[in-house]
């Protein structure tokens, strides 16, 4: 089947000006990834702790709502050299919403994480081979995140005497992405592999306000940033996805799977300022597994944003991969998962 692409033939370049603002077919989030450029909600059963367990449930697990919002403004997409070459610039942009809806007294909001940056620029090759389809090469020059933790969770550490109230974790990196056979033909059968390294731009992955807290919990000298040779100011992935062949209804079978190494902050969120003495943990490095299993539906005669609806399970375990908790290690959640690519 021919790929269309900014609405002209695969067989044509694409001039400068029907290229911009057109929608790509390719450099879209797999379903494994954490934070994805398409909206996503999730209705996990998660691992339960003492630094977000609002009212003192004390269960292991317990239900809790995820909102993600992800987006992809394209700025120009078009081919290259015939077809066998594409480029798209993309400027993506994301935040994600925790709720504890189901502690029914506040449901207070648990923690918010946004990423913004420069666009990022994905090249692609288009192979012949019958397994081999393409491979492409995307660079985030510049991406920023920050995170927020809820008002009403802020109030209650404060109440309850936490010597850490709030964790600046805000930070700006460098991202390059390989990914093998894009799935171009979203109604084909594929099998997508895909490489990431997250660079830090300078500084740590955190930070505290002096008003936030004891920072000699996260750094015994007190200081804004952890010294270079101190910090890992690296974060690797690798994803796997497999898509089945569509039915004559556009419905397709989709698993998607992540493996990611990445630092475990060093903090301890329930320590008391009355807490004697004070343990200061160390940083260190964690895998974290992330896997969906769903299927997706496609929207007929359409390969636009938005045209595609996904349904599944998804099962996460290692750090908490939201904003200060990301110092809590053997975190865990399963549960639904609903998605808008």
């Amino acid at each position: 089947m021919a790929i269309t692409l900014c609405g002209e033939s695969a067989s044509h370049s694409t001039s400068f000006g029907r290229g911009l603002f057109r929608y790509a077919q390719f450099g879209h989030s797999l379903y494994a990834d954490v934070h994805p450029n398409f909206p996503r909600m999730d209705i996990p059963y998660c691992t339960n702790h003492p630094a977000y367990d609002y009212n003192q449930h004390e269960a292991a697990y317990r239900w809790q709502t995820m909102g993600l919002f992800g987006l992809s403004l394209p700025v120009w997409t078009g081919n290259l050299v015939d077809s066998t070459y594409a480029l798209a610039v993309n400027m993506h942009l994301s935040a994600n919403l925790w709720m504890d809806f189901y502690d029914h007294s506040t449901s207070p909001i648990v923690d918010t994480d946004y990423r913004i940056g420069l666009p990022t620029i994905t090249f692609l090759h288009r192979l012949k081979g019958r397994f081999a389809h393409n491979y492409s090469v995307a660079w985030s020059p510049f991406k920023h995140e920050s995170t927020h933790i809820g008002d009403e969770m802020q109030i209650r550490r404060i109440d309850r005497g936490y010597a850490i109230r709030r964790v600046n974790v805000s930070y700006n990196y460098t991202e390059f992405v390989f990914t093998f056979n894009e799935a171009e033909d979203r109604f084909a059968e594929n099998h997508c592999f895909r490489l990431g390294l997250m660079l830090l731009w300078h500084g740590g992955w955190f930070n505290m306000d002096p008003d936030a807290g004891d920072k000699s919990l996260l750094d015994p000298r007190g200081m804004e940033f952890v010294p270079y040779g101190q910090r890992n100011p690296w974060e690797l992935y690798f994803q796997y996805q497999y898509q089945s062949p569509s039915s004559k209804h556009g419905f397709q079978g989709i698993a998607s799977a992540e493996i990611r190494n990445r630092e475990c902050y060093g903090y301890d969120l329930t320590v008391k300022t009355t807490d004697d003495p004070k343990n200061l943990q160390k940083d260190k490095r964690v895998f974290t597994y992330n896997i969906f299993v769903g299927a997706r539906y496609n929207t007929p005669d359409y390969d636009g944003p938005f045209s595609r609806i996904a349904l599944g399970v998804r099962a996460y375990h290692g750090n908490c991969p939201y904003g200060q908790f990301r110092s809590i290690d053997h975190y865990s959640q399963i549960g639904v998962s609903l998605m808008f690519e």
